[in-house]
């Protein structure tokens, strides 16, 4: 959906966090006056696909004892790069003019993390790629035999990152000189094995760091990244103030100069012109923290974003993050994007009408919403889109004005709860239990608050 760029508000397209290999992203919507600045809040997990062939027949599969010595040869690799190693690092890369290009961009990833504090590299074996046709092919290329490997790159930042991250690549190894050289990480994109690319893969990066964040960005974003690390810190205490402790408030902020970037560096599929931010993760452990914690800030609209915009965004989205254990799948939308734009929205200095200048706009001409947002009013082909997040704004807002932000964040996980065996019913289960009301009397209360709040 193509927007009308604001500086300062937001006009999303939403769906609720995803669960082990689905893929859904949210845009939060605060409308000020024509307010449509972008933010976009998803958790992408994924499951990659798998490269077998039927019949593993062909003298081109790797045997056990090759697949091992590719994989100890990338833990040398990676090994180098956490000592520093840059001779150590080049020898395990293959020089032949054939490899030329993919050597100079190892080189320039080896140059281009030299600054960033990293905690943990290394590479885990999924498994073989044992497809034929794709090894041969690999190995015509390349010129001699040839290994290729799908593993996770494993790897964490120091300071925001409790475990490491993992992102898939498919690495060919090829023989050469009696040894196993890295020699592309392409060979099996033509078949959906995409290697996954970091920002380091882009350029050399700038790292700005604070208590709770950690950014990297390239040398054209350099004031970007102070002001987002900033953001961040001053953002999290008001997370914190409404959700609580106990949340993983450590994040990364990542700042892509191209599009193209910022779809590699997120995954994410379509047109993302228009989109502020994405919030990503690798999903939440048994303890309840969230892993892999990005934000990735979107260059193509950056610039219209204005500081308050900015600061909306990151409290927006780190509101996402520190709710993500407890949000589940079969939430209702307007319930986990109303509550992330209640926090979003704190200490903004602005009104009820100019936040939802749309929605505003609609009720002075008489017209108020006949129910709460559905999941259907969330399409992002929906006209209405910036008046559906703005009703669930508002939504929150009059559950916290009558039992409190702690009432609202119980609201929240009542919800959560309740949807998991009774996805219905969940809204209406926690009305009695928190707000000891019941769904139709709340709709017809909401529906007169916006009238005496937006008119």
């Amino acid at each position: 959906m193509r927007q009308r760029p604001d500086a300062s508000g937001r006009e999303p397209e939403t769906a609720p966090p995803a669960g082990v290999s689905r893929l859904r992203i949210t845009l939060v919507a605060v409308g000020v006056v024509a307010a449509l600045v972008l933010a976009i809040s998803g958790w992408l997990l994924f499951r990659a696909p798998s490269h077998r062939s039927p019949r593993p027949t062909d003298d081109a599969q790797a045997t056990g004892a090759e697949t091992s010595e590719v994989i100890a040869m990338l833990q040398r690799h990676a090994q180098a790069l956490l000592r520093h190693d840059g001779a150590g690092w080049t020898a395990t890369v293959d020089d032949d003019p054939r490899t030329a290009e993919f050597a100079s961009r190892e080189r320039a990833v080896f140059s281009n993390l030299e600054q960033v504090p990293l905690q943990t590299w290394r590479y885990a074996l999924s498994s073989a790629v044992t497809s034929p046709e794709v090894l041969t092919v690999a190995a015509q290329r390349l010129g001699g035999r040839v290994v290729i490997v799908r593993v996770g790159l494993q790897y964490a930042l120091q300071g925001v990152d409790p475990q490491p991250t993992s992102k898939d690549l498919w690495l060919t190894a090829v023989r050469r000189h009696g040894q196993w050289l890295l020699a592309s990480d392409s060979d099996v994109a033509d078949a959906g094995g995409n290697s996954w690319q970091g920002p380091w893969e882009f350029g050399p990066l700038v790292v700005r760091q604070g208590p709770h964040t950690l950014v990297l960005a390239h040398p054209g974003h350099a004031a970007d990244s102070v002001t987002f690390r900033d953001l961040v810190e001053k953002s999290v205490p008001v997370v914190t103030r409404v959700w609580g402790s106990g949340w993983n408030d450590k994040v990364a902020v990542l700042i892509p100069d191209t599009p193209a970037e910022f779809q590699a560096v997120t995954g994410a599929l379509g047109d993302s012109h228009d989109l502020a931010a994405v919030a990503i993760s690798d999903g939440v452990d048994p303890n309840g923290i969230v892993l892999g914690a990005r934000i990735v800030i979107n260059p193509s609209t950056l610039t219209e974003l204005d500081a308050a915009g900015r600061r909306l965004v990151v409290q927006h989205e780190l509101t996402h993050i520190a709710a993500r254990a407890s949000t589940s799948d079969q939430m209702p939308t307007w319930v986990i994007e109303g509550f992330a734009d209640y926090v979003g929205n704190l200490d903004s200095g602005r009104t009820a009408r100019v936040t939802a200048a749309e929605l505003a706009a609609e009720v002075r001409s008489r017209k108020l919403p006949a129910q709460l947002p559905t999941a259907h009013d969330f399409d992002g082909s929906n006209p209405r889109l910036a008046q559906v997040y703005e009703e669930s704004w508002l939504s929150c807002r009059l559950i916290a004005s009558r039992v409190g932000e702690q009432g609202l964040v119980r609201f929240y996980k009542a919800v959560s709860q309740a949807a998991v065996t009774d996805e219905q019913g969940a809204v209406a289960v926690a009305l009695r239990a928190i707000v000891k009301t019941t769904l139709a009397q709340f709709t017809a209360d909401w529906r007169g608050y916006l009238t005496v709040q937006l008119r």
